[in-house]
């Protein structure tokens, strides 16, 4: 055991480093890919083209991104700190803030992530308003595309400009679990520092029941 921490505080600690030092190698991994179409022609003679992009959140510099690399990095240190010096409850409740807003932050990148094997899912309104976070990936994809030998043609279109498709790869999978994670042991422990452990418990369950149904209704409005 470390001098000043008990063997409690040493295994949150612990689980803090861990989960801040997976959630900065789920930026390192592709985290996101996203696509556009473009076509040549009509009818019988069209020739469609199919373009995808892959975004690491370690290299994509807008604020949704950086807030899992800057996050991460911040609960390792707080981790690392609170092992070498010693638990705090302000320690404790700033992981738990971090926790929370990697949460928040996933919500709202989840929200902008679809995906069509065929077709793009098209913004009534310009791309930076319909996806903020995914819209800059997709005006480079876009970019990119209009460099290409086949965009000099005076056929070739894309499919929407204000269209986009999105989806995770292995790196947001592994950030979006490990926030799931390191979220409920926070808030536990945050909660435990004014509540007595089963009551502690019952506010951790309470609040991923009411995260529950604002993800259940997200889900419905989504269907609608």
């Amino acid at each position: 055991m470390m001098p000043g921490i008990s063997e409690e505080d040493r295994r949150f600690w612990l689980v803090c480093l861990a989960a801040g030092l997976v959630i900065l190698a789920g930026c390192l991994l592709p985290t996101i890919e996203g696509g556009q179409e473009a076509f040549i022609g009509a009818g019988e003679t069209q020739r469609g083209f199919d373009y995808d992009r892959t975004v690491r959140f370690a290299t994509y510099f807008e604020p949704g991104a950086m807030l899992f690399v800057l996050g991460g990095i911040g609960l390792v240190e707080l981790a690392v700190v609170a092992l070498v010096r010693g638990s705090r409850a302000i320690f404790v409740l700033a992981a738990a803030l971090v926790s929370l807003a990697f949460v928040v932050d996933a919500v709202r990148i989840g929200d902008e992530l679809r995906w069509e094997e065929r077709g793009v899912y098209a913004c009534q309104t310009e791309l930076e308003d319909c996806v903020p976070f995914i819209a800059p990936a997709v005006r480079d994809l876009q970019a990119e595309i209009l460099r290409r030998p086949e965009a000099h043609d005076r056929e070739f279109e894309l499919l929407d400009r204000n269209g986009y498709r999105s989806r995770g790869k292995g790196g947001w999978w592994v950030i979006v679990w490990t926030t799931v994670v390191i979220a409920g042991v926070t808030a536990f422990r945050a909660f435990n520092l004014v509540l007595r452990p089963l009551w502690a418990g019952v506010a951790v369950a309470a609040c991923a029941l009411v995260g529950l149904v604002i993800l259940v209704l997200k889900s419905l409005e989504g269907l609608e």
